[in-house]
């Protein structure tokens, strides 16, 4: 079954912003530009896995463990560069992944 991917990009855009609001309120400029370029530079393969979900082709744990697959890629430069403490940065990046296998794992049928 064909998916909206835009809303569904879109939904994980706007769960960044809120996380980095939410969690790192005195960084949420750096921590919402490292969220939404991690996201744009995973756009295509989102974009796929999300159909494979909603087609039923990858299971939860597939589909977690893709996602967790690319946690490295989830640099958080400007949050570094603003002099977030590492602590702070890796718990922003859980959420963030967590954020995107939750919103992805959810179209599984």
């Amino acid at each position: 079954m064909p998916i909206d991917f835009n809303n569904v990009f879109n939904t994980l855009k706007t769960g960044v912003i809120n996380l980095a609001e939410t969690s790192l309120k005195n960084f949420v400029a750096a921590a919402s530009q490292d969220g939404l370029t991690f996201l744009d530079a995973l756009k295509t393969q989102l974009a796929g896995w999300a159909q494979q979900a909603a087609d039923g082709q990858l299971s939860a744990s597939d589909l977690s463990f893709l996602i967790l697959a690319q946690k490295d890629l989830l640099a958080l430069t400007a949050l570094k560069q603003a002099g977030l403490a590492e602590i702070a940065v890796d718990q922003f990046r859980t959420g963030v992944i967590n954020l995107v296998t939750t919103t992805l794992t959810s179209l599984i049928p």
